[in-house]
């Protein structure tokens, strides 16, 4: 990696000294030995080779300095001479290393001659010297060392530095190589034994490789990430964690931890504003990075003196110099490790240590990503504030959770089978986004209306029903399907619980009831309208529903006695619906290059511009009110079309579903039903792997698609106009 002067020495080992005051808490660590690269040096490198300019070091040291979580003072770099303390530990990471003899000069390549072999032989030479002058008043005691955590972050820059000379494929004849020497060190026989390895970051989300690194704009997902490259970072990584199984096998008294902080950082790229854009560098753009001028420095360019500066708020910001990441996204990254939750196996460390708080005071507006991102957050949830109260949902079967199936009982297996690990009321194998969404609020699922048993509507209501219009219907469930629970009908409802609320408040009797204040304090979401156009497209064609939407527009009213956040999620794609792509007439010219109908989507894209004019007309109207427009439609989109960019195998292929084929539906057999059909019994079942498809049934999302759509939510990026919901709530994770 060239540029070493340049990189920033913020890691996650910086916050891996600060977690409990050994004095003052239980902990059966004693000490830390880290070997590894950029990402965990501490001030190694340039204590070998000073010196390191600002503005490193500006958010939390104030100066430029090498970067504390089990009570331990930051660990002392083994290079370090002046005033070093290795009383619990020693750092040999430095900047630029690599897992792989480096062929080269460091001030050729730019690679650091520390290899961790180097690294290696250095920490074997440190404990020699232990033994021998362990009564110096800054040495570990010579016991400690199997007592000790080892961590080892390294092997990016084996990548990095090659990809670019021999490509991706070149670079993937390494990974044997890579992962072997990582798991083959010497550590086992100098005492350790507990081992954590953590594998590679998603490198194609970072600013410097996105400007460096050669790719087309097709190679980009949905975040601006390289696909290409994060897939051959996955494959190493899956290949590392093999190796340290086959560790585990041999060393049967160590824990061998490994460490996705890849899924990690991916998140972290994926949620913020400013993922993929450099704090500090050069040339502004999308990634504030130039690799002419890195982070610090200035040049002479074109006869100009240019600077590349550091912006005022790195808390907003993953990345700090465009290969590095920020103290902020460190923080976060280190809740995750800590919690376990990302370790194979499983190893949650506060199991043996008494963790401490990580102060968050520099970290800010990242709220969001905290929940979003890590699985089980450091915040616990009777501390995390939010404004908002309650939530209230009207809509169809998108949302239903379980309104339809109390009032029509009941549903059948394999719905809910992921989650709930029985049919649960929802049109999906686990949770749709209203539940992701209550999660994220630190709010319980909402109860459905009409659901007399167990409910509990302090938090909140869903009036959603599947098959529910926005217009009234006009036939009978029996006959047409559609449900007879329209917006209009449960607005009604939504009136009826706010008086009973006020009925029953005043004879002193809440119950399983909000308190009456709650509805200025709530989120109302409404989530309808594609049963209107659906339903009569066979019958009447593009042209005919067309004729409709006008009058389906105005009758969405955001009434609510109130209510101030109103959420409008405008109409999915479903010229991608595999339910739809089996039943609507249409001619192989229509379809796109993602197997998409053009026509139909083209005529939702109508409905959702009609949409959204009428809510700006709303907005004009009711200025003390937050009238938010929710993109549902390009978020879907782009799963229908890119399923493998976010994790998904299949896009337009249902999974519980009749027929197999492109599409797995047959309109005759709908999921978990059984027919007689030309003398033979049709079933209609559950795919194996929910998880790796968009669509469960056809024309509703598996829970994997719903949580990657609420993530995109939460966000913000597709609200219209722009809204932080995470300044209104310390988000919970979305697990």
């Amino acid at each position: 990696m060239g540029g070493w002067k340049k990189w920033v020495m913020w890691v996650v080992v910086v916050v891996v000294g600060s977690i409990v005051g050994m004095s003052e808490a239980n902990c059966q660590l004693k000490a830390i030995f880290n070997f590894g690269d950029s990402n965990s040096d501490t001030g190694g490198f340039y204590a070998a080779f000073p010196a390191q300019s600002s503005p490193f070091g500006m958010t939390y040291f104030h100066r430029p300095s090498g970067p504390q979580a089990f009570g331990m003072p930051f660990l002392s770099p083994y290079l370090q001479s002046i005033n070093p303390n290795f009383k619990h530990g020693a750092n040999f990471a430095t900047l630029a290393s690599t897992v792989l003899l480096p062929t080269t000069s460091l001030f050729v390549s730019g690679i650091s001659p520390f290899s961790l072999a180097i690294q290696l032989n250095q920490m074997i030479y440190f404990k020699a010297k232990v033994v021998q002058l362990h009564q110096k008043g800054n040495l570990p005691r010579p016991n400690v060392f199997g007592k000790s955590l080892y961590t080892l972050d390294i092997g990016q820059n084996d990548f990095t530095s090659k990809v670019a000379e021999i490509g991706i494929e070149g670079v993937k004849q390494y990974f044997p190589q890579l992962a072997s020497q990582i798991v083959e060190t010497a550590l086992y026989g100098e005492g350790g034994r507990m081992f954590m390895v953590l594998n590679l970051a998603p490198i194609g989300c970072y600013p410097a490789f996105l400007v460096q690194l050669p790719h087309n704009n097709s190679d980009l997902d949905m975040y601006g990430c390289m696909v290409s490259y994060n897939n051959a970072v996955s494959d190493y990584n899956a290949m590392l964690k093999e190796k340290l199984k086959e560790a585990r096998a041999l060393l049967s008294d160590a824990t061998v931890i490994y460490v996705d902080t890849h899924s990690v950082k991916l998140e972290l790229f994926r949620r913020l504003l400013y993922g993929t854009k450099a704090c500090c560098g050069f040339g502004e753009g999308p990634y504030n990075f130039d690799p002419q001028l890195y982070c610090g420095n200035s040049k002479v360019i074109d006869g100009k003196n240019l600077t590349a500066r550091a912006c005022p708020d790195p808390q907003k910001y993953v990345s700090w110099d465009g290969i590095h990441a920020t103290e902020a996204a460190n923080k976060l990254i280190t809740w995750a490790i800590l919690n376990g939750s990302y370790s194979d196996p499983p190893f949650p460390l506060s199991k043996i240590c008494d963790l401490q708080p990580i102060a968050m005071d520099s970290v800010g507006l990242w709220k969001f990503v905290v929940v979003c991102v890590l699985g089980v957050s450091g915040i616990p949830l009777s501390a995390a504030k939010c404004e908002i109260g309650a939530i209230f949902n009207f809509g169809d079967s998108n949302s239903d959770t379980g309104g339809f199936w109390a009032a029509f009982p009941a549903q059948s297996s394999p719905f809910g089978m992921t989650y709930f690990k029985r049919p649960a009321g929802r049109a999906s194998d686990g949770r749709v986004v209203i539940d992701f969404l209550a999660e994220a609020f630190g709010l319980p699922f909402l109860s459905p209306y009409l659901q007399s048993i167990g409910s509990n509507f302090k938090h909140g209501a869903n009036f959603a029903t599947l098959a529910s219009t926005v217009l009234l219907p006009k036939t009978s469930l029996f006959v047409t399907g559609i449900s007879p629970f329209s917006l209009a009908i449960q607005l009604n409802q939504m009136k009826e619980l706010k008086a009973r609320v006020l009925e029953f408040q005043s004879i002193g009797s809440v119950g399983h009831l909000p308190l009456p204040n709650i509805f200025a304090r709530s989120l109302y979401t409404l989530d309808i309208g594609q049963n209107d156009f659906t339903s009569n497209l066979a019958t009447l064609g593009i042209a005919g529903v067309k004729e409709y939407l006008p009058e389906v527009v105005s009758e969405i009213e955001l009434y609510a006695e109130g209510g101030r956040i109103f959420m409008v999620f405008n109409l999915a794609p479903i010229g991608c619906f595999p339910a739809f792509l089996t039943e609507l007439p249409h001619n192989n010219s229509d379809l796109d290059e993602y197997g998409c109908l053009i026509s139909y989507n083209n005529a939702v894209s109508d409905y959702n511009s009609m949409l959204k004019e009428k809510l700006n007309l709303i907005r004009q109207l009711l200025r003390d009110a937050h009238v938010i427009y929710v993109d549902t439609h390009s978020i879907k989109l782009e799963l229908f079309r890119h399923p493998i960019h976010h994790g998904l195998l299949y896009g337009t292929r249902a999974c519980c579903g009749n027929g197999g084929g492109a599409y797995n539906f047959n309109p005759k057999v709908f999921c978990g039903n059984s027919k007689i059909i030309n003398g033979r019994r049709e079933t209609a079942t559950a795919c194996s792997d929910p998880q790796n498809y968009v669509s469960w049934d056809g024309i509703h999302a598996t829970e994997a698609a719903n949580k990657l759509i609420t993530w995109a939510i939460l966000n913000g990026s597709y609200f219209d106009p722009a809204f932080p919901i995470s300044e209104l709530c310390d988000l919970h994770p979305l697990v």
